[in-house]
């Protein structure tokens, strides 16, 4: 693999097209036994809490799926003979989505994921994002190879 850990956000974005405010990482823990874990700060002032229940702050699940797609997505272009410069990944499917906890404001969210499947062009991924030992999200999906022009 060609790769150093722990990634920045910098070295992330040599992988993944995402930019601010959609890049949902700040940091690559690493990769044990197939699996990558990467951490998302939530911070207080992040767009998507102006007007996602305001008086009482909850990161949106939406957001949580991002982050563990994002993952997988990168994944899947630190695999050896991935070419992140022509191509990204996009979401083909998402199954059995499960929110088990709230988010809030100044958590540090643990997002994994890991390949179960690769064929051709499409990935199939487990994922999770955690905060402490505590499940938060658990999704499978899968994601397309697409041109990056």
């Amino acid at each position: 693999m060609k790769y150093k850990f722990p990634m920045d956000v910098g070295a992330i974005m040599e992988y993944l097209p995402h930019r601010a405010p959609m890049l949902m990482l700040d940091r690559v823990i690493g990769v044990y036994d197939g699996e990558i874990e990467a951490e998302k700060l939530v911070l207080e002032n992040a767009f998507y809490f102006q007007g996602h229940f305001p008086n009482k702050p909850i990161m949106p699940g939406v957001m949580i799926v991002e982050a563990i797609a994002q993952v997988g997505a990168l994944l899947a272009s630190l695999e050896e003979g991935f070419d992140s410069d022509t191509n990204l990944l996009a979401f083909a499917s998402i199954e059995k989505v499960k929110f088990r906890q709230l988010v809030y404001p100044n958590e540090t969210l643990r997002v994994f994921a890991k390949i179960v499947k690769k064929r051709r062009n499409l990935y199939k991924f487990e994922g999770r994002a955690l905060m402490g030992d505590s499940l938060v999200t658990q999704i499978s999906f899968a994601a397309t190879l697409v041109p990056r022009k």
